[in-house]
């Protein structure tokens, strides 16, 4: 398919265009392997991760927009902060969703999915944790962000 000769200007609200690009980068890490050569692929979950930290900030915006206080933003892409923050703008607490956070937290923070390090835990299949994370909470933020 041929690019268009103008792109088009993003439209909707500073809450749904962050929605918008979570599921852009959910769309393109599901196109990934979970693994390559017997190690994890790890752009898939830098992919994921992301779109957790934009999901999570598109409902900050939204919480706000609607007239809630704000809160105290987490410091640099701290998941596990956002997600207590959502919480306090009224987000249920959905079983295992923080445990999962966690774990990604981790490899977020230190940037592990983009440079070598040591690794920080053990960390599961993406299938297993990041996938189902991120399909949550898209889901639950598209119901007050996106309501049909």
């Amino acid at each position: 398919m041929k690019p268009p000769i103008f792109s088009i200007r993003p439209s909707g609200t500073n809450p749904q265009q962050y929605m918008h690009r979570a599921r852009l980068f959910r769309d393109a890490a599901s196109r990934l392997p979970d693994y390559l050569n017997g190690e994890q692929y790890w752009p898939k979950y830098a992919m994921l991760t992301h779109a957790i930290e934009l999901a999570l900030k598109a409902f900050a915006q939204f919480s706000i927009d609607s007239g809630m206080t704000r809160g105290e933003e987490p410091k640099q892409h701290d998941l596990l902060g956002w997600y207590r923050l959502a919480l306090q703008y009224g987000l249920p607490d959905e079983p295992g969703v923080a445990q999962n956070l966690n774990v990604l937290n981790r490899l977020h923070v230190t940037h592990y999915t983009r440079y070598p390090q040591d690794p920080p835990t053990v960390v599961p299949d993406a299938s297993s944790i990041a996938d189902t994370t991120v399909d949550h909470l898209i889901f639950t933020f598209t119901q007050s962000i996106n309501p049909r």
